[in-house]
């Protein structure tokens, strides 16, 4: 295709324009490079015999992750199931492709294999675990900046599991108690406290305190129950829930006697007669002593 001939642009592409410094140079302008400006250019000067010479353009464009071609910003498994992350880029030269976790941690690709990243269009991942569950970074890169990202959150479904760290918990009359347990669960569970056989969820008042705290599918469950009375002896049940199955572990809370405060060593005449309460260390002080002075030493 001729594109200009003298100082006259021949190709309708406004983009193209042509230069003279008046003597022995032309210039062939492209402004907004595009890709399919790329290709073979020729300069042609019609003498006898004729001349020409000839360049080639390559037009660099920097990394773009193709949406349509990638996995969604959100992707949802089973745990124990295989998944495949897919991340497409378009660029010249064509982009590299690396997956590392946003959180640091080393990628499992396989159960026995972990790496800090990956290589490649597609992440393979088998046999899931909740471990794995997070945040993906996949990172598209040509030597051509800006290198581009795309965060792509895997969801690992699973149904509740639940840890009582003390099933028996001991406390005397009066006093304030505290019960735990752990939760995982993934999608989000429903979880409550409640009292015997009741299904009937504890709140938060005078007589109970609630404090729940969540890491990712982690929760960690605490009860308080203020100022024991005897009604308040008995078994109480941390239960959860989710779309996928439910648990529930239960503790016993039962009474024990008040602890008596050590005595203290005292002295002092009790009806005239001297009276000593002596502790161990100085009633030995004071059997050493008398051997000392009583033994018949010679």
């Amino acid at each position: 295709m001729i594109l200009a001939v003298h100082k006259h642009v021949i190709a309708r592409i406004p983009r193209f324009s042509m230069a003279h410094d008046g003597q022995k140079t032309w210039l062939l302008n492209i402004n907004g490079v595009r890709a399919s400006d790329k290709g073979i250019y020729m300069c042609q000067v019609n003498t006898d015999p004729m001349i020409s010479q000839i360049g080639y353009l390559q037009v660099v464009v920097p990394p773009n992750i193709v949406d349509d071609e990638s996995s969604t910003s959100t992707v949802a498994v089973r745990e124990g199931l295989n998944i495949s992350l897919t991340c497409k880029a378009k660029g010249n030269p064509e982009p590299r492709i690396v997956w590392k976790r946003e959180n640091g941690f080393n990628i499992t690709v396989d159960r026995r294999k972990k790496v800090e990243k990956q290589h490649g269009n597609v992440l393979n991942l088998t046999k899931v675990s909740r471990a794995d569950m997070g945040s993906y970074l996949c990172i598209a890169s040509n030597g051509i900046p800006p290198s581009v990202s795309k965060r792509i959150v895997l969801d690992i479904e699973f149904s509740p599991t639940l840890v009582v760290p003390n099933q028996l918990v001991g406390a005397p009359l009066g006093t304030d108690v505290t019960i735990d347990c752990r939760i995982e669960a993934y999608p989000r569970p429903i979880s409550f406290w409640s009292f015997q056989d009741s299904r009937n969820m504890i709140f938060s008042g005078s007589k109970y305190h609630l404090v729940t705290n969540e890491d990712g599918y982690k929760i960690h469950m605490k009860l308080t129950i203020r100022s024991l009375s005897p009604e308040d002896y008995g078994s109480y049940r941390c239960v959860t829930k989710n779309s996928l199955g439910e648990a529930e572990g239960s503790m016993r809370i039962y009474e024990i006697p008040r602890p008596f405060p050590n005595p203290k060593s005292t002295s002092g005449l009790l009806n005239g007669v001297a009276h000593i309460d002596l502790n161990k260390k100085h009633l030995f002080l004071l059997l050493f002593a008398y051997i000392l002075t009583s033994w018949p030493f010679t």
